[in-house]
């Protein structure tokens, strides 16, 4: 767990860097006349314990799986090729000689995320808050939420100071992960079925011959994480209590606005979810979030966030120019304008209102057309983590389904919402005007 925030650095060889016979820039070219693009991508997504398929539950943020991409495309005749720029990626980057490229990548990369703490505020105040009710919600802001920023620069000083035993560790890093066992691997292709079937023998090929299968240190198997906590758990806890605990919190940028942001949690883990959360919350961004806090108060965005997945709501907005304390009124006048709706506007012309919500709801969920590159990457995301079609579908229903009680019942949680706090991106002269008592955290 102590080296996760070495991981980014990982990711960023694994795409810049060169191997022992190219360049970053030979291998660059090499990648692009061969395919149609290969990159490395990492994930530490939630997963639904065994026996929660078909359930929409508020799932306990212990069970998860992380994982190394290496994704790529190509025409058929091209296949070979592509499987080799696997193989080259995941075990032939030169790390060695690549002090250079990451020392640049992280400059740039610190330069760019305090950049957009400024100038995308809200993204970062929503992370930071869903990063106090749950352990995977914590990990994910820790790499890469503000607390990056010390990550980065934590990364930075020990590149610079000692390169031999950095890339020592990220050695060690590589090593474990291609020493897991082959349980804990999987290849995802997505084509029509003629092309499936004519690669199929390479595809095989490549992971019977090309990938390691135990390095000299056969591993043992990888647990079934959907039954076990995940390792990085126990110490993420103790981490989470120490570094990011439920308070109200400021994050000190230099800005002419503010990003204001409150949230907390709505049900409890193992708690039934309904999909009508998703409508009422879809509600109240394009009505009261909208009307009140954007039209009138002069905000750039305003928006009600809401997530089945850990059961915690946000309520945050987008170059917010009114002071922090104002737009916090606004948020805590959201539930009790939910109400009055559920006793007028909602019921008038059959309920029309509810109906456009659901409309709209629907829209978010279906999209626009998915190429077939997202196609498959959807498909592998809903089977890693336990999405069975019967939950999607149930949860479809229910949208449909939504009524006027269940505006009632997201609005009294709202309510009496658990353990809520605050995050607010702002200058440090605009939180010299708020009376409330704020951790102050300096992003500038």
């Amino acid at each position: 767990y102590e080296d996760i925030i070495l991981l980014p650095s990982l990711i960023s060889l694994l795409n810049e860097a060169g191997t022992s016979d190219m360049s970053d820039a030979e291998f660059r070219n090499y990648i692009g006349k061969l395919t149609g693009g290969v990159y490395a991508t990492m994930d530490i997504m939630s997963v639904k314990p065994t026996g929660w398929d078909d359930d929409s539950k508020v799932v306990p943020g212990v069970n998860m799986l992380t994982l190394l991409f290496i994704r790529g495309k190509c025409t058929i005749e091209k296949i070979s090729d592509l499987f080799a720029v696997f193989e080259k990626v995941l075990l032939d980057i030169n790390l060695d000689d690549s002090q250079d490229i990451l020392r640049n990548a992280l400059k740039s990369n610190l330069s760019s995320k305090k950049s957009s703490v400024a100038s995308r505020g809200h993204s970062f105040a929503n992370r930071r808050i869903r990063g106090r009710y749950s352990v995977r919600n914590f990990i994910d802001e820790k790499m890469y939420g503000v607390s990056s920023l010390e990550s980065y620069a934590t990364v930075l000083e020990a590149v610079n100071s000692d390169w031999e035993i950095f890339v020592l560790r990220l050695k060690k890093l590589r090593e474990a992960i291609l020493n897991g066992s082959r349980n804990g691997m999987i290849l995802n292709l997505t084509g029509d079925r003629d092309v499936l079937d004519a690669i199929m023998v390479k595809a095989e090929d490549f992971l019977v011959n090309s990938l390691p299968v135990d390095l000299g240190h056969p591993a043992p198997p990888t647990p079934d994480f959907r039954l076990v906590d995940h390792p990085w758990i126990a110490p993420a806890k103790e981490d989470m209590l120490q570094s990011n605990p439920v308070r109200d919190e400021g994050i000190v940028v230099s800005t002419q606005v503010a990003y204001v942001a409150e949230g907390g949690r709505l049900y409890d883990v193992e708690e039934t979810v309904s999909a009508s959360v998703s409508v009422v919350s879809h509600y109240l961004t394009t009505g009261y979030m909208w009307d009140v806090i954007r039209a009138k108060n002069g905000a750039y965005g305003a928006y009600s966030q809401f997530s089945s997945n850990d059961g915690i709501a946000t309520l945050f907005t987008y170059r917010d120019p009114n002071p922090p304390e104002d737009t916090l009124d606004a948020f805590h006048a959201a539930a009790d304008n939910v109400l009055q709706d559920a006793s007028s506007s909602l019921t008038r012309d059959d309920n029309a209102a509810i109906t456009t919500a659901i409309i709209g709801t629907i829209g978010g969920l279906d999209g626009s057309a998915l190429s077939a590159k997202e196609a498959g990457w959807v498909a592998l995301i809903r089977y890693l983590r336990g999405e069975s079609a019967l939950c999607r579908q149930r949860w479809r229903e229910e949208v449909l389904k939504s009524s006027v009680d269940d505006f009632v019942d997201f609005a009294q949680r709202l309510k009496s919402w658990k353990t809520p706090s605050i995050a607010i991106v702002a200058s440090q002269s605009a939180f010299n005007e708020m009376e409330r008592d704020l951790s102050l955290f300096k992003a500038q």
